[in-house]
């Protein structure tokens, strides 16, 4: 469900002002509709849910991390770099491990044809349903929305996850804990928590 900044302040406990230039970061995912912004239900749930500050890590890291979260190794980063990366995941709540990794990588669709198969396996990356969020993981957000004939939607049903990395399913598993409802939200969390727990 779309909403106002307005009401969405109100949800957040922030003023418009900060919901405005949370829009503008592309930490809520929004849209302009007869002159004013109206931003995701979806993406609110999602912003509450990866509430942390500090500097966004660059692709690589996060690219790395995911692989550390995933495989418990990674080429991407060696040396002190790669166990400090380690140690901190092993530290850090899956809500800043969110705001880490979806940074502004997702974007919300919905579908203009019926016969789109939601949860299939595709080309170029991984898809997962959780509770009517179809999400994608992807080199390349527009290309696929394309082929897939979607329209950017703020209150849409597809995630598209703009990320180039070989763990698409730790992606995943990031995204359904930021948007999904509230018990596939807390399973992904276990599962992330579970990937957190494994590194040494």
């Amino acid at each position: 469900m779309e909403m106002e900044t307005r009401s969405a302040a109100m949800q957040l406990g922030l003023s418009q002002r900060q919901v405005q230039r949370l829009a503008q970061n592309g930490r809520v995912i929004h849209r302009a509709v007869a002159g004013r912004t109206v931003v995701s239900g979806r993406s609110l749930v999602a912003v509450s849910r990866s509430a942390a500050r500090g500097r966004r890590w660059d692709e690589q890291t996060v690219e790395a991390a995911c692989e550390l979260l995933d495989r418990g190794s990674t080429q991407l980063i060696v040396g002190s770099q790669r166990s400090r990366l380690r140690a901190r995941l092993r530290a850090m709540t899956v809500a800043e491990l969110a705001y880490q990794v979806l940074g502004n990588r997702a974007t919300l669709w919905r579908s203009t044809r019926r016969d789109v198969n939601s949860g299939s396996q595709v080309a170029d990356g991984l898809s997962s349903t959780g509770e009517g969020l179809d999400i994608k993981v992807t080199r390349d957000a527009a290309t696929l929305a394309r082929r897939l004939r979607l329209l950017e939607d703020a209150d849409g049903e597809t995630l598209l996850i703009e990320l180039d990395t070989d763990a698409p399913a730790v992606v995943t598993d990031i995204a359904l804990y930021a948007f999904a409802d509230e018990r596939t939200s807390s399973v992904a969390r276990q599962r992330i928590q579970a990937r957190q727990a494994t590194l040494s």
